[in-house]
């Protein structure tokens, strides 16, 4: 899909795209977590608690390299 020549829909398109990665980065963390506590260690809930705080850290990381790298003209 071409990029729209409106920066208001670029804008929208780039702000989408990173509250998508970050959302898709906090599940895979939290459902790592999970996986964890439920049948591999006996931890409840700190593997689940320690997966999402290293998905949100994951997703924090990417959503900054992705604004880093947009262009702004």
């Amino acid at each position: 899909m071409p990029s729209s020549p409106d920066p208001l829909f670029a804008g929208l398109g780039q702000a989408v795209r990173i509250g998508t990665n970050l959302l898709a980065t906090l599940m895979v963390g939290g459902g790592l977590g999970w996986s964890i506590d439920s049948y591999v260690l006996p931890t409840e809930p700190w593997g689940l608690v320690g997966g999402l705080v290293l998905g949100l850290i994951a997703g924090i990381r990417n959503a900054y390299r992705t604004a880093q790298r947009w262009d702004h003209s």
